[in-house]
């Protein structure tokens, strides 16, 4: 293997930047209320792009399905090495607004806070990432935007990948299956992902945080919508006989453990998560969602949640509590740990391109959740990026590059080890 490790010959023979700089400034979001696939028609316009650079740098079998899924195949130069997939996806979060994206590149960064536009300031105190990156080149939006790094990044270091093996034909690399998806921010990238029609062995999502950030673990998740349904009466004379299902609701929303909310918890702590309420006096519900790592005490979360609503029926019988809890995605981790050549490899990668590799277990999900407990076993890559979903979002395109290193080491260890 020759390990690739200079930041400076990725950004200087690839269009890494000038990329990531086209992908952000194409709106993408997803809409989690939207029953369409994809769940926005403007992922598509990235999608289309990305079809045809697939096209220009001599992919195979590149194809935008009607879901809006693009694959692309690109022939190695081990035949005893199994295909593996890189994938990486196209939509970004409703956290904030992704419309009008203007990048802007901070040079040469001298360590100092970065302040963006209308007052909003990245600074070294709060994001100590930016304290390894003085000198890079970091690029941010412009205060009124999310930047779109999640997964913008990841696509533009796919493609930089591509480009860089075009350019050195000598070094060994197995047959690489390329897919970008939609809809992986609304937990739906994987639903219509067609496995056996990738012929990966295994893959990788390039979906991940900083420098040398790699996944092998994710929350397992539900999702929950507890209705109550009261009685009905004109308030006017209702003393005795309204039983208004919204206080009832708020009571029993005011009763979910605060110790175990998002903001109370962190490392491998889970959580209930209220994302929505509706309804009326009559009928109103909230929607939840619920994690845990331990996919046995997910299912205990759940049933903790039914018994709290049966609690509220029994202190006013009137009141009708329906639970419907259904499973969003499990911990990659169960299935990933009968692969371990997935995990060597990448951890090999890393430190091939000079970085400590970092464990995290990721506190939601990424595309390969789905994807591994379909059979294809998905571990993820760090991409760069830091503040996902919001105004003060950022990625030096120095650790970008390092991405790059990292998954042409990887490529280069699967050729190696066949």
């Amino acid at each position: 293997m020759q390990p690739c490790r200079d930041p400076q010959v990725i950004l200087a023979q690839t269009s890494l930047v000038p990329s990531f700089l086209e992908f952000v400034q194409i709106d993408t979001q997803s809409d989690a209320t939207s029953d369409a696939n994809p769940s926005t028609a403007k992922q598509l316009n990235l999608q289309k792009v990305l079809q045809k650079k697939l096209a220009a740098l001599g992919g195979e079998n590149v194809r935008l399905d009607d879901k809006g899924y693009l694959y692309a195949s690109f022939p190695g130069n081990a035949p005893k090495a199994p295909a593996f997939g890189l994938m990486a996806h196209v939509d970004t979060a409703g956290d904030f607004s992704g419309t009008n994206v203007r990048p802007r590149l901070c040079e040469g960064y001298d360590g100092k806070p970065i302040v963006l536009p209308g007052g909003v300031v990245i600074s070294p105190d709060d994001t100590p990432e930016l304290k390894e990156c003085r000198g890079d080149t970091i690029i941010t939006a412009s205060g009124d935007t999310l930047l779109g790094a999640d997964d913008k990044a990841g696509v533009a270091e796919v493609i930089a990948t591509l480009e860089f093996f075009q350019k050195h034909p000598e070094l060994k690399r197995p047959t690489l299956r390329i897919a970008f998806t939609p809809d992986e921010e609304i937990g739906r990238g994987a639903e219509f992902f067609d496995v056996p029609g990738f012929q990966a062995a295994w893959a990788y999502t390039v979906d991940g945080g900083f420098a040398g950030e790699v996944n092998f673990e994710t929350f397992s998740a539900d999702k929950a919508v507890v209705t109550f349904t009261g009685v009905a009466v004109h308030p006017g004379t209702a003393k005795g006989k309204l039983v208004n299902a919204i206080r009832w609701l708020g009571r029993f929303v005011d009763q979910l453990p605060k110790a175990e909310s998002p903001e109370q918890t962190e490392d491998r702590e889970g959580f209930f998560h209220p994302t929505g309420i509706s309804g009326n006096a009559a009928e109103a519900k909230v929607e939840m969602i619920l994690r845990d790592f331990d996919t046995a005490a997910l299912k205990v979360r759940g049933g903790r949640l039914r018994a709290l609503a049966e609690e509220f029926v029994t202190l006013e019988p009137r009141l009708k509590a329906n639970v419907e809890i259904t499973a969003q995605y499990r911990n990659m981790a169960d299935e990933l740990q009968k692969h371990p050549r997935t995990r060597d490899l990448l951890l090999k990668a890393v430190r091939s391109a000079g970085l400590e590799p970092h464990t995290v277990a990721i506190r939601g999900g990424t595309d390969g959740s789905g994807l591994t407990a379909m059979g294809l076993p998905t571990p993820n890559i760090f991409t760069g990026g830091v503040n996902f979903h919001g105004p003060r979002e950022w990625v030096s395109t120095r650790v970008m590059a390092l991405a790059v290193c990292t998954i042409v080491n990887l490529a280069q260890l699967f050729a190696e080890e066949a």
